[in-house]
């Protein structure tokens, strides 16, 4: 299977099944366990606080079969305030990030949770002041 968990007004990928998260939660009873090849969460992790990321990132995880992908993003805060800083991002793009999001993390930080839960991260890119991993259930 090929599971989208996507934020509330993003384009749904066809030939995927799809599930919307709302703030600080992602409901994944209707996903069995070892389920999954691909885990599309690009991303979800604006839409949880840094305490529920952990946990999130576990009941996630659980879902992939063995060798199956996990991709999974967010906004990297450090990015983020250095563009603020740099006068890359003005104020009122600042304004808007800040208010459509729940909590900023980084790539460091999501890349040891998702390492620690026993994934292999096979890929790491950022592109402006977002992040993905890919990683890989070895």
């Amino acid at each position: 299977m090929k599971l989208q968990i996507l934020r509330e007004g993003q384009d749904k990928i066809e030939n995927y099944h799809h599930i919307t998260v709302t703030t600080n939660n992602v409901d994944l009873s209707e996903i069995v366990n070892n389920e999954c090849d691909q885990i599309l969460a690009t991303d979800i992790l604006d839409d949880f606080t840094i305490d529920a990321i952990p946990e999130l990132i576990s009941a996630i995880s659980t879902k992939l079969r063995m060798n199956g992908e996990l991709s999974i993003g967010g906004t990297d805060i450090r990015l983020f305030c250095k563009g603020v800083l740099n006068g890359i991002i003005d104020l009122n793009q600042a304004s808007s990030v800040v208010s459509s999001i729940s909590s900023a993390s980084s790539l460091v930080t999501i890349e040891e949770i998702v390492s620690g839960l026993g994934l292999k991260v096979v890929d790491t890119h950022m592109t402006g002041i977002h992040f993905e991993i890919k990683a890989v259930r070895a």
